[in-house]
Protein backbone atom coordinates (compact mmCIF):
# COMPACT_ATOMS: atom_id res chain seq x y z
CA UNK A 1 0.00 0.00 0.00
CA UNK A 2 3.11 2.31 0.07
CA UNK A 3 2.35 5.14 -2.06
CA UNK A 4 -1.08 4.87 -2.65
CA UNK A 5 -3.19 7.71 -2.24
CA UNK A 6 -6.88 7.57 -1.30
CA UNK A 7 -9.94 8.03 -4.33
CA UNK A 8 -12.93 10.46 -3.47
CA UNK A 9 -14.86 8.88 -0.60
CA UNK A 10 -11.68 5.94 0.46
CA UNK A 11 -9.94 6.11 3.32
CA UNK A 12 -6.19 4.64 3.74
CA UNK A 13 -5.34 3.17 6.99
CA UNK A 14 -3.89 5.17 9.35
CA UNK A 15 -0.71 2.54 10.02
CA UNK A 16 -0.12 1.21 6.86
CA UNK A 17 -0.55 -3.24 7.07
CA UNK A 18 -2.87 -2.42 10.31
CA UNK A 19 -6.45 -3.45 9.88
CA UNK A 20 -8.14 -1.94 13.42
CA UNK A 21 -6.40 0.24 16.02
CA UNK A 22 -8.47 -0.25 19.60
CA UNK A 23 -7.77 2.39 21.84
CA UNK A 24 -8.11 2.04 26.18
CA UNK A 25 -8.04 5.01 28.25
CA UNK A 26 -9.53 6.53 31.04
CA UNK A 27 -8.96 9.92 32.70
CA UNK A 28 -8.58 8.15 35.98
CA UNK A 29 -5.52 5.67 37.38
CA UNK A 30 -6.12 2.25 38.86
CA UNK A 31 -9.27 1.14 36.76
CA UNK A 32 -7.82 -1.82 35.08
CA UNK A 33 -6.64 -0.22 31.38
CA UNK A 34 -3.86 -2.31 31.10
CA UNK A 35 -5.59 -5.51 32.44
CA UNK A 36 -8.34 -4.85 30.07
CA UNK A 37 -6.35 -4.01 27.05
CA UNK A 38 -3.99 -7.29 27.79
CA UNK A 39 -7.49 -9.49 27.84
CA UNK A 40 -8.91 -8.00 25.26
CA UNK A 41 -5.21 -8.62 22.85
CA UNK A 42 -5.37 -11.91 24.39
CA UNK A 43 -8.76 -12.91 23.56
CA UNK A 44 -8.22 -11.59 19.75
CA UNK A 45 -5.25 -13.82 19.84
CA UNK A 46 -7.05 -16.80 20.96
CA UNK A 47 -9.59 -16.01 17.69
CA UNK A 48 -6.55 -16.11 15.33
CA UNK A 49 -5.73 -12.41 14.51
CA UNK A 50 -2.73 -11.04 14.96
CA UNK A 51 -2.06 -8.65 17.70
CA UNK A 52 0.09 -5.95 18.86
CA UNK A 53 0.25 -3.86 21.96
CA UNK A 54 1.69 -0.42 22.80
CA UNK A 55 1.64 0.76 26.51
CA UNK A 56 1.91 4.37 26.63
CA UNK A 57 1.77 4.34 30.19
CA UNK A 58 4.85 6.50 31.67
CA UNK A 59 4.03 6.35 35.23
CA UNK A 60 3.49 2.69 36.11
CA UNK A 61 3.99 0.26 32.87
CA UNK A 62 2.15 -2.82 34.01
CA UNK A 63 1.75 -4.37 30.56
CA UNK A 64 4.99 -5.80 31.01
CA UNK A 65 4.48 -7.48 34.00
CA UNK A 66 1.03 -8.92 32.80
CA UNK A 67 2.69 -10.38 30.30
CA UNK A 68 5.80 -11.77 31.84
CA UNK A 69 8.31 -9.55 29.62
CA UNK A 70 11.88 -9.00 31.09
CA UNK A 71 14.53 -7.33 29.18
CA UNK A 72 14.64 -3.71 27.04
CA UNK A 73 13.28 -3.05 23.56
CA UNK A 74 16.13 -2.93 20.96
CA UNK A 75 16.48 -0.60 18.39
CA UNK A 76 16.05 -1.73 14.79
CA UNK A 77 18.13 0.22 12.25
CA UNK A 78 18.16 3.46 14.68
CA UNK A 79 14.50 4.49 14.07
CA UNK A 80 12.58 1.62 15.30
CA UNK A 81 11.89 -0.28 18.07
CA UNK A 82 11.76 -4.52 17.88
CA UNK A 83 8.14 -5.27 19.34
CA UNK A 84 8.67 -7.56 22.67
CA UNK A 85 6.70 -10.96 22.42
CA UNK A 86 4.81 -12.07 25.43
CA UNK A 87 2.56 -15.24 25.25
CA UNK A 88 2.96 -14.96 21.81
Amino acid sequence: MAGRTAHAGERLPAVPGVGAIIAVASGKGGVGKSTTAVNLALGLRDLGLKVGMLDADIYGPSVPKLLAIKGKPEMLGGSKLRPMDGYG
